[in-house]
């Protein structure tokens, strides 16, 4: 989208407007979800999809990026409420699905 320089919203319309987005963002469901765990256990996503309350889908970007192209993101955790949590932190395999890497390698008999 390149900015118009003579169209402005005033201040009080985008606090409007931004709260309107941050309830639609807080309500949305998960639609779809593509991740790659690399071979050093870190999480990447690929893709994450929200579906709206109004029906629309919605996918976050990079602010640089263009419309029609994927940008990997890493997984953050926010784990300060459990005990021994750190705040945020990139998260891992190792520590975040530990359990269930164990029953992945037990189960394919590596």
């Amino acid at each position: 989208m390149d900015a118009d320089p003579d169209y402005h919203i005033p201040p009080a319309a985008r606090e409007e407007l931004e709260k309107i987005i941050q309830a639609d963002l807080e309500h949305a469901t998960v639609s779809s979800a593509s991740v790659h765990v690399d071979d050093v256990g870190r999480i990447i996503i690929e893709e994450l999809v929200l579906l709206l309350p109004d029906g629309r889908m919605a996918s976050a970007s990079p602010f640089s990026a263009p419309p029609d192209s994927a940008e990997d993101m890493r997984l953050d955790i926010y784990d300060d409420h459990l005990p021994g949590g750190h705040g945020w932190r990139e998260a891992t395999v190792d520590d975040d699905y530990a359990e269930e890497l164990a029953d992945a390698v037990e189960g394919a008999g590596l």
